[in-house]
């Protein structure tokens, strides 16, 4: 397109228009012009079939846009064709092929205001499909540094109209899987895209501001399941160090105390002020006992290479991972995650749940 002042500046290219639009009285009001794509620009070509980098180059090579093959396809033109297009009153007006919606994936925690971090990546899996695309500044192994700008993905949903659009985007995030040191905005978009504002479209620019005063969360995995899946790590990491060092201990000819080769681990957690005390017990090579409250329940885990564990608590099974960090720590349980904090203040007195599982 051509910016209507694009001759002060001499740059005759595409551009990204912004729009306000007022949901009551229908009207569009414009609100800047940048003479560039931005990074959404995908969300153009996904409903018309132009590769708009392409086209840019084409322009630049001095080909004019009416001899620009899928600029011709938009507007019902023979796709080799020469004739002359009238832009402004088009013989066949072009019309866009179903909605798009991007997502910007950031390493920002939604519930501490978005603050921006950094840290090493250990996975990144996503998958593009039919209707949904994703690029990635980084990949697995790979790291996001202080100095970089916060966003490091995108992630693009098609869909025959918004609803189509927003489902596919949902389903899209819930099996995007980003595990790192760094919290990630994924799973506060999808519970976003779930709530009834965005549903009826009834979203505004003070939105979001909304959303952060009303305190919003992403979602969080079951807290008593969280706190199992914590302590088994926690607890597992205890005793498999303790037992690693005596077993070194007697390598070297040493006659270690019998102390050193523990078999059970006192594990407290703290959640929104509530504090969990939990007596964990290692029975088998992947069996273990976790005592809270006078009840105790049964617990099978599996080490996975990637150092996550994968649990099998009540007939289902959870895939998890914990990051310690100086404070707390973190869990994920099915790509969602739970933050826990450590009991570092004795002068700090905390209210100690009650219930923990019917058995």
């Amino acid at each position: 397109m051509r910016g209507a002042n694009h001759g002060l500046v001499g740059y005759v290219s595409a551009g990204t228009v912004e729009y306000l639009y007022d949901f009551k009285t229908k009207a569009v009001y414009f609100l800047e012009l940048n003479p560039r794509l931005q990074v959404e620009h995908p969300c153009t070509e996904m409903i018309t079939d132009i590769n708009l980098p392409a086209a840019q180059l084409q322009v630049a090579m001095g080909l004019p846009l009416h001899r620009i093959k899928d600029i011709r396809l938009l507007y019902g033109e023979n796709a080799w064709g020469e004739s002359r297009i009238d832009f402004e009153a088009p013989k066949h007006q072009p019309s866009p092929k179903g909605h798009v919606i991007a997502a910007r994936i950031t390493a920002e925690n939604p519930d501490e205001g978005f603050k921006p971090s950094s840290g090493t990546i250990k996975e990144l899996n996503f998958h593009s499909s039919k209707y949904t695309w994703g690029y990635f500044s980084v990949s697995a192994e790979g790291s996001l540094h202080e100095f970089a700008d916060s966003q490091f993905g995108h992630v693009f949903s098609w869909g025959e109209d918004r609803e189509h659009a927003r489902k596919n985007m949902v389903l899209a995030l819930k099996e995007l899987s980003i595990r790192g040191d760094f919290r990630t905005t994924v799973q506060f978009l999808v519970r976003v895209m779930e709530s009834d504002v965005f549903l009826k479209n009834r979203i505004d620019t003070a939105w979001l501001d909304n959303l952060i005063a009303e305190n919003v969360k992403a979602e969080n995995p079951d807290i008593l399941l969280s706190v199992i899946c914590t302590a088994l790590h926690v607890a597992e990491s205890s005793i498999n160090s303790s037992n690693h060092n005596f077993q070194a201990a007697l390598e070297r000819g040493q006659i270690p105390k019998a102390e050193m080769l523990k078999v059970s681990e006192i594990v407290e957690l703290i959640h929104q002020s509530t504090k969990y005390r939990l007596v964990v017990n290692k029975d088998g090579p992947n069996s273990y006992f976790l005592t809270m409250n006078n009840s105790t329940v049964e617990v099978d885990i599996h080490r996975l290479s990637d150092g996550g564990i994968l649990v099998s608590h009540d007939g289902n099974s959870y895939t998890t991972y914990m990051k310690e960090e100086v404070d707390g720590y973190r869990i994920d349980v099915q790509e969602k995650t739970c933050v826990f904090k450590k009991e570092n203040d004795p002068t700090v007195i905390r209210c100690v749940n009650s219930i923990f599982y019917d058995v």
